[in-house]
């Protein structure tokens, strides 16, 4: 699916221009970022990984379109 899962926790707000450039060189590699936030992940991990299956099920119809 080429899709890179950033768990982005507080650490990630300083690196606000640094992010930024790394997913622009992730996506012009082909790649999709989608960003969860730490906190979804510690307190409901389930919620977390729908998310993730959501993304890859809309990039599947989209490949398919």
């Amino acid at each position: 699916m080429r899709l890179v899962v950033e768990v982005d926790g507080r650490y990630h707000t300083s690196r606000a221009p640094q992010d930024t450039r790394r997913d622009r060189a992730l996506v012009i590699a082909g790649y999709h970022v989608l960003r969860i936030d730490a906190e979804l992940v510690m307190a409901d991990l389930g919620a977390a990984v729908s998310r993730v299956a959501a993304e890859v099920a809309r990039m599947r119809r989209e490949r398919q379109a």
